[in-house]
């Protein structure tokens, strides 16, 4: 284990994540920079994806724990699971398939690129849109944003940016979308991070040894990391998202695109 670049690694999960520029993408991109290949350690991604995912939960802790033990709260519970199925199928049985076709540095820039058009497209045309909180979204619009979060699966996408487009087109503002986006994240995120614990566990030579509880033991460290750096950019993101947030995070994905692209010649 390299604990200076898990440390990076840790922090640009942190800030990544939770803006729609895709954290896997820049985690791949960045493990190639500090040569730590990270794009098939499953187990890796997963366990960073662990902190942010328990930011996301702290952050967002009134809207998943209020009103906790009533039904129409677990309803909403059930509604989110059934609309994380098909990412969490299409992640289980096809896994090692995107890993080996579209960790590319092509695939992640073209990816950037095409979202971040969309970003832009979407925030300046004119559609109907309405503000609603993640409780109100019926079922239907779940299960299509859900369909749409297994395109995230392709690095470079970012969930929360596919997810946030799905929500628009269904008729949500923006920053409904992308609150929406993040609550949704949650069970498909924390299913990914214990399957990989119960794989590698699985996988282990000798069980006995309980390499993964070790591993994820020593991982805690750059899990409360992340978390830490995971709450503190969904703070900045709340306090200051502008009129235009998506149209900037649009360029800043269409240029990473290219920079990726000329590096890749």
């Amino acid at each position: 284990m390299n604990t200076f670049k898990i440390v990076i690694l840790s922090i640009v999960q942190g800030i990544t994540e939770v803006l729609p520029i895709s954290s896997t993408g820049h985690l791949i991109l960045i493990g190639k920079f500090l040569d730590f290949e990270i794009s098939g350690d499953f187990f890796l991604l997963s366990v960073l994806h662990l902190g942010t995912t328990l930011a996301v939960i702290v952050f967002y802790r009134k809207v998943l724990f209020k009103n906790f033990f009533t039904k129409e709260k677990w309803l909403f519970f059930l509604k989110l699971l059934l609309a994380s199925l098909p990412a969490a199928l299409v992640g289980v049985f096809l896994q090692d398939y995107i890993a080996s076709t579209f960790h590319g540095s092509t695939i992640i820039a073209i990816s950037l690129i095409v979202v971040g058009l969309l970003f832009i497209l979407f925030e300046n045309i004119d559609l109907p849109t309405k503000k609603i909180s993640p409780e109100k979204v019926d079922l239907k619009s779940m299960l299509i944003i859900g369909l749409g979060q297994t395109l995230a699966l392709v690095p470079g996408t970012s969930r929360s940016g596919i997810t946030t487009l799905t929500g628009i087109m269904l008729g949500l503002d923006k920053y409904s979308a992308f609150k929406f986006s993040f609550i949704l994240g949650i069970p498909i995120l924390l299913g990914s991070t214990l399957y990989e614990i119960a794989k590698t566990y699985l996988d282990s030579t000798d069980p006995s040894t309980l390499t993964a509880s070790l591993s994820v033991v020593k991982m805690f460290p750059f899990v409360l990391l992340t978390l830490v750096i995971g709450y503190l950019s969904l703070t900045i993101v709340e306090k200051y998202k502008k009129k235009k947030w998506l149209t900037v995070f649009g360029v800043y994905r269409i240029l990473i695109g290219i920079l990726i692209l000329v590096l890749a010649i």
